[in-house]
């Protein structure tokens, strides 16, 4: 699922502080400027000309030197059936494919093709199967995210999901927390936010997000929305982003 994207440069005073687990992966492809990625496993500068994943199931910092203009082209992207345990950098040789799939997702960018940049930003897992990172959910893992995304609309709760799936609701969640980073609840709260922001990127009004997030009211959506992004939907919608 996509879920922002674009070509920018950041602000002098941007930075990332993931916490806990973000529950997606932000893919850049630095052009210029300097940063730096900062875990309890590593600390790496971020190079221009190279791409990077950032872990889906791991809390980390970004911090970016105000003295240079930091300036990518990045997806938040969540792969279908697989998460990211840690920092991904990779090569761009130029002429190669990847150089040639970024280069098609910048202009996508710049041409608002949404249908397009879901299925770019998905197809990037062809490039990163085989790194020790990029780890295959197991089944059980994959049908719970895909019955959770199809009844993103409606009332989800923990003890309906363990007894779906057959387990006791202490263990289901130790077992969600042990593959993924944070419980079952976390996941669903960030799935209903993620899906949210999709959704004002279509341009859809307030209260059709939502219900669609499976919110019964406006009011405790925004508060929702605010407690996650740090600001209302209808700020987020006249150009909050974040990279």
């Amino acid at each position: 699922m996509l879920i922002e994207y674009g070509n920018t440069t950041v602000k002098p005073n941007w930075e990332l502080n993931e916490e806990a687990p973000a529950g997606y992966s932000r893919i850049y492809y630095v052009i210029s400027g300097d940063a730096a990625y900062v875990s309890a496993e590593e600390k790496q500068a971020l190079k221009p000309g190279r791409l990077y994943v950032l872990p889906s199931t791991e809390p980390y910092r970004v911090q970016r030197n105000p003295a240079l203009d930091f300036t990518c082209t990045y997806l938040h992207v969540v792969f279908s059936r697989y998460r990211v345990s840690g920092l991904i950098e990779m090569e761009v040789p130029p002429d190669s494919c990847l150089s040639q799939m970024i280069r098609t997702v910048q202009k996508a960018i710049s041409e608002t093709r949404i249908e397009l940049l879901e299925q770019l930003a998905e197809s990037f897992a062809l490039f990163l199967k085989g790194n020790e990172h990029f780890v295959q959910n197991s089944l059980i893992l994959t049908q719970v995210q895909q019955y959770i995304g199809n009844h993103i609309s409606e009332e989800i709760t923990i003890d309906q999901l363990s007894q779906l799936f057959s387990y006791h609701p202490n263990y289901f969640i130790r077992l969600f927390r042990k593959e993924t980073g944070y419980t079952p609840y976390q996941y669903i709260i960030q799935q209903r936010m993620q899906y949210a922001v999709t959704q004002l990127n279509l341009g859809l009004p307030n209260d059709e997000v939502c219900y669609a997030c499976g919110y019964t009211d406006s009011s405790t959506f925004t508060r929702a929305f605010r407690k996650y992004y740090g600001v209302a939907p209808q700020k987020y919608r006249k150009g909050f982003r974040k990279p």
